[in-house]
Order: structure tokens, then C-alpha cells, then sequence
């Protein structure tokens, strides 16, 4: 019997989520995909963001922390609304995803950020 070895994505996140606040009504997150995640077979990117949800919510359910587990909550549910598109393979991981968030966001789905 042979030892599966893990990528080194499961030790990672498959992408990066930087903050911008460009006004003060408006908050937008920026997600990246790594390079690494981006380089995987559509099979192994489902595998790598499911292992990476279920740390999320071990995380989530681990801290005490309101603010901190609402980010995860957050976090856990833009992943598990991207994995449809993961798996269709119809998401092009190279570019950058802007969700915006706030009063003054225009309300657009993800199916319209990904069109």
C-alpha cells in the first residue's frame, strides 16, 4: 500500500482575498487564486477547496472570536458559492474576483460576476 502524498495546496489557501474600502459605503474583496491551484486538474482544485471549507469551519467553530468567525462564515460561503464554477471548470482562475459588499454595492450575483 502506498502513502498518498498531499499537494502543498492543502497547506494553503487556494487563494489569496485582499480588503479595498474605495469609498465609505463600499467594501470589495479581491480573491486570487494561486498560481499552484491554478496549475491543478479540475478533479484536485474540487479536493484542495473542500479540504480547504472543511478547515475553515473547524476554524470557525474553534474560535470564540464573534468578528473572526463571521470573516470565516464569510469566507467558507464565497468558497462553497465558487465551487460550481470550479467544477465546470468555467471560472477563468488567472483573473482577479471583485465582490463588493455594502450599502453602495449594485447588487450583482456571483453568475454575473463570473459571466
Amino acid at each position: 500500500m502506498s502513502a498518498s502524498v498531499k499537494p502543498p495546496s492543502y497547506e494553503r489557501p487556494p487563494f489569496s482575498i485582499s480588503v479595498k474600502d474605495p469609498t465609505a459605503q463600499l467594501r470589495e474583496l479581491h480573491l486570487s487564486f494561486t498560481p499552484d491551484f491554478q496549475r491543478m486538474n479540475v478533479e484536485l482544485r474540487l479536493e484542495v477547496m473542500r479540504a480547504y471549507i472543511a478547515s475553515m469551519l473547524v476554524q470557525a467553530k474553534s474560535t470564540n472570536d464573534e468578528a473572526a468567525q463571521r470573516g470565516l462564515m464569510m469566507v467558507i460561503e464565497l468558497s462553497e458559492q465558487l465551487l460550481p464554477y470550479i467544477q465546470s471548470d468555467s471560472m477563468p482562475l488567472q483573473d482577479t474576483l471583485v465582490v463588493e459588499m455594502g450599502e453602495a454595492a449594485d447588487g450583482s450575483s456571483l453568475d454575473e460576476l463570473l459571466s
